[in-house]
């Protein structure tokens, strides 16, 4: 909760009640297989005891929608709405920024043809609240994604494809996530040079992951550690967008430094505990992270052992499922619309007035 000094007269004390309760937290997960195999979401929500609000996949401009349509009608027949991680670059030219090239027009036939083929089918889903969540160009303030450290042409590629949806009459259908990275290694350090504007976004969004000390440059570090500098500069910058965390993953104090992937680090976090980072997380999210209002676990065994059921090394999945059970953990989407600020006058205890603004 973040509290804002103002000293008001008593008439102008105002509250304003929020659509959607500001207590539950969305749950999500991106599951191997990018949900071709919908048993794969089945099995983690049998491990966890609980439905997904969320289930994240990842495609890129080799794919239409119709290679789409599979894996997110899966999702919706699992009750849990599809996040799109839709990257703008081609498995062939890997290296290649797509960005100048959406801008001026050399990927419209494609766009446009994704665009009506993706509204054919959520149309034939003959749901009003039915959905999709479109994060595109994710991480744009790393380094290594070839979108990244393009901010004139992130903004204009994003708001060229916000316009395709919008000409289809689309956009009614897509909540648009802005999804930054927890930490700036682009050469502007300034997310903001990347923000496309307040009419094209609904969610803001953070990515981050405990690496321990499997590189040089890692330490363990507890969810407040990775994600608080960001959730402080959204909350502040952008403050009537919900923020969802997009990516998150936690290394297993047994993982050992793989040379074969650059990783440079030691085993000084051997003794720390993965089950204990998942419910320090939770409590995090709880008591000091209110704007946040979804999480989605990175639960594959990746260049870490991210994953809570993949393997038999793997832990946290007890004490997950354990948090997973409470009230406030939610498997049903909210859009973002139906958040915002509530904004009360409290008095402190030297008789000043504040502010106290929350979802």
């Amino acid at each position: 909760m973040r509290y804002l000094s103002l000293l008001v007269s008593s008439t102008c004390i105002t509250s304003i009640v929020g659509l959607a309760s500001a207590n539950k937290l969305m749950l999500g997960a991106y599951i191997r297989d990018d949900a071709y195999k919908p048993e794969n979401i089945a099995t983690f929500e049998s491990d966890i005891h609980k439905g997904l609000a969320i289930v994240n996949i990842f495609t890129n401009f080799d794919y239409d929608w119709h290679a789409l349509r599979r894996q997110n009608s899966h999702i919706v027949a699992a009750g849990a709405t599809p996040m799109i991680t839709f990257e703008p670059t081609l498995s062939a030219r890997p290296n290649d920024n797509l960005l100048p090239e959406i801008i001026a027009g050399d990927w419209d036939d494609y766009l446009s043809n994704w665009v009506a083929d993706f509204k054919i089918w959520i149309e034939d889903i003959d749901d009003p609240n039915a959905r999709i969540l479109l994060r595109f160009a994710h991480e744009f303030n790393g380094i290594w994604y070839p979108w990244s450290n393009d901010p004139d042409n992130y903004i204009l590629a994003w708001r060229h494809l916000h316009e395709k949806f919008e000409t289809a009459d689309a956009d009614q259908y897509v909540e648009w996530v802005w999804s930054v990275n927890h930490d700036d290694v682009d050469d502007y350090r300034n997310v903001m040079l990347y923000y496309p504007g307040e009419d094209v976004v609904d969610w803001t969004a953070i990515d981050g992951y405990n690496w321990g000390s499997n590189y040089a440059f890692s330490q363990w570090s507890s969810f407040a550690d990775i994600f608080k500098d960001k959730y402080d500069l959204l909350m502040s910058h952008y403050p009537h967008h919900p923020i969802l965390i997009t990516e998150v993953g936690c290394a297993e104090p047994t993982d050992l430094p793989n040379p074969v992937l650059d990783q440079d680090g030691d085993d000084s976090d051997r003794f720390e505990s993965k089950s204990m980072w998942i419910d320090d997380m939770f409590k995090q999210l709880r008591n000091h992270f209110h704007g946040i209002k979804g999480i989605i676990w990175f639960n594959i065994n990746k260049e870490l052992s991210w994953s809570l059921n993949e393997d038999q090394h793997n832990t946290g999945l007890v004490q997950f499922k354990k948090q997973a059970q409470k009230n406030d953990i939610s498997s049903r989407f909210s859009p973002a619309k139906s958040y915002f600020f509530d904004t009360k006058i409290v008095v402190d205890e030297n008789g000043d007035k504040e502010q106290e603004d929350d979802f």
